[in-house]
C-alpha cells in the first residue's frame, strides 16, 4: 500500500483520504495513519503547489557554485548554510564541474542577482558560481506548462 500511496500523492497531494482508501481497496482511517506514520519518518517532507508564473511574478534562477571543502566537513557544511536563506527554493549536491545546484526566485532580476553577489558567492569556501536565468517553463514536477508542443511546421502538399 505504501509505494501506491506515494504514487498517488505525488501526482495529486490533494486528493482525499476518502478518495484514497477507495483506490486502495483501504479504509480512510488506515490511509491516514499512512500518511501521518510517512510525514513522522520523513519520506514526505511536505505538500506542494505548482506555479504557472512563468517569469510574471518572480525571477527564477539555477546557480552552479564551486566549493572548495575542508577535511571532515565536505560540502555539507557549505548547503546548510545555503539552505537557510529564504531565496534558495531548491539545494542539490552535483557531479561535474560544480558542486552545488542552487534554485533561486526573487521579484527581479536585481533581486537575484544581489543575493548571489552578496550572500552566496562571498560565503566562505565558495570558489565561484554560474547562474543560469530561467526564461520559459515548459515542464515542471512532470506538470507540462502552456500550449502544447506538437509539430507546428507548414504541411507541404504534393
Amino acid at each position: 500500500m505504501k509505494q501506491k500511496l506515494l504514487a498517488l500523492l505525488k501526482k495529486d497531494p490533494r486528493v482525499s483520504a476518502k478518495s484514497l482508501a477507495k483506490i486502495l481497496g483501504s479504509t480512510e482511517k488506515k490511509v491516514e495513519a499512512e500518511i501521518q506514520k510517512l510525514l513522522q519518518s520523513g519520506e514526505i517532507v511536505g505538500f506542494a503547489t505548482v506555479l504557472n508564473s512563468n517569469g510574471k511574478d518572480e525571477i527564477t534562477a539555477m546557480v552552479e557554485v564551486k566549493v572548495t571543502t575542508q577535511r571532515g566537513r565536505g560540502f555539507d557544511e557549505v548547503a546548510e548554510r545555503i539552505a537557510k536563506f529564504p531565496e534558495v527554493v531548491n539545494l542539490f549536491l552535483i557531479s561535474g564541474s560544480h558542486d552545488l545546484n542552487i534554485l533561486v526566485r526573487g521579484k527581479s532580476l536585481a533581486e537575484v542577482a544581489n543575493f548571489i553577489n552578496r550572500k552566496v558567492a562571498v560565503l566562505e569556501n565558495v570558489n565561484g558560481t554560474t547562474t543560469h536565468f530561467l526564461l520559459k517553463k515548459y515542464k515542471e514536477d512532470g506538470l507540462i506548462f502552456g500550449e502544447k508542443m506538437g509539430d507546428k511546421r507548414l504541411k507541404v502538399s504534393a
